[in-house]
């Protein structure tokens, strides 16, 4: 297993724009970090903006499947991946991470930044007064652990598999709860 930094695995790691936009209740959902679980967005009740505010929130860089979404503050170091038919724009306090799938499975990269190791490494970079946050150039010089790119495809599908399974029986439950 190679030590690698992960500006190193990533064709990018964008920053969000550095305002806050306004929720206008239809559009494009707005990910702050409320909306970043353990490696899943949560989107229900999420802020949503128009195309002219997700456009401009974009300029940077368009979120796009397997794209992660890391939050910077509030709390540090949750992470979710975006999955298909997710169409989202960067709120305030997160980071925007495109693994380079010739050396990283996104899938895997996911449950590698949720690692009890890489979130208390994440947690020890952050610093703050009033509210722990991270900077970029930790997040780019972050090391990550990488198995061979197989190795990673198999461990992260065994890993979503449980995940999918797990989201399911939440749902389930919670409509017979309903």
């Amino acid at each position: 297993m190679e030590r690698i930094v992960l500006s190193d695995i990533c064709n990018l790691i964008v920053d969000c724009p550095h305002s806050t936009a306004k929720d206008e209740g239809v559009g494009y959902p707005l990910v702050r970090t409320p909306n970043i679980g353990k490696g899943r967005l949560l989107l229900d009740g999420v802020h949503r903006v128009s195309e002219t505010v997700y456009n401009v929130r974009n300029e940077r860089a368009v979120p796009q499947v397997d794209d992660i979404i890391l939050a910077r503050e509030a709390p540090v170091g949750n992470a979710a991946i975006i999955t298909q038919g997710q169409n989202v724009c960067l709120g305030q306090r997160v980071v925007l991470i495109r693994a380079d799938k010739n050396i990283v499975d996104p899938k895997f990269l996911i449950y590698k930044l949720l690692s009890e190791d890489v979130q208390y490494r994440l947690k020890n970079c952050a610093n703050g007064a009033v509210v722990a946050h991270l900077n970029m150039n930790d997040i780019r010089n972050l090391e990550i652990d990488l198995p061979e790119l197989d190795i990673q495809h198999h461990i992260a599908n065994i890993l979503t598999n449980l995940d999918d399974k797990i989201e399911l029986n939440n749902r389930i439950n919670h409509n017979l709860a309903a």
